[in-house]
């Protein structure tokens, strides 16, 4: 199994998104600790989690790996709900852009299922928006 490698095909393109928004946010991973104590402004936590590691298919490969994804955005509170969606959408843009790469040849191959969400909770100081989605890869030898 190559975990990293498949958290790596969630984490470049969130991250990369982000990033590109004005100002840029900061994105945590579930590798960090608790994110959400020193946070002063809007930031995004990501949150992957494996479920099914050895699936036999018709191929023989073990490697098929299913699991969810899960990204809260923290937005900051009472400052309305645009930033929050703001937020939120750039998560399911991103998730919905890895279903539009082809199958590699080799490496990883991944596609997320339907996308549940955005929740919505208060959570001072900040709102938050949730949205997840389970997700299937193949390590391809």
């Amino acid at each position: 199994m190559n975990y990293q490698g498949i958290r790596s095909e969630f984490e470049t393109p969130i991250k990369t998104a982000y990033a590109a928004l004005s100002p840029a946010v900061p994105v945590f991973f579930d590798n960090f600790g608790d994110v959400t104590s020193d946070a002063d402004s809007e930031f995004v936590y990501v949150n992957i989690q494996f479920g099914v590691t050895t699936e036999i298919g018709l191929t023989g490969s073990l490697d098929n790996v299913r699991g969810i994804v899960t990204v809260r955005a923290f937005a900051e509170k009472d400052k309305g709900p645009a930033r929050s969606q703001t937020l939120i959408n750039t998560a399911f843009t991103s998730l919905q852009t890895i279903n539009n790469t082809g199958q590699p040849t080799s490496g990883i191959h991944v596609r997320t299922g339907e996308v549940t969400g955005p929740s919505f909770e208060d959570d001072r100081p900040f709102f938050v928006s949730t949205i997840e989605t389970n997700f299937q890869a193949t390590v391809i030898s």
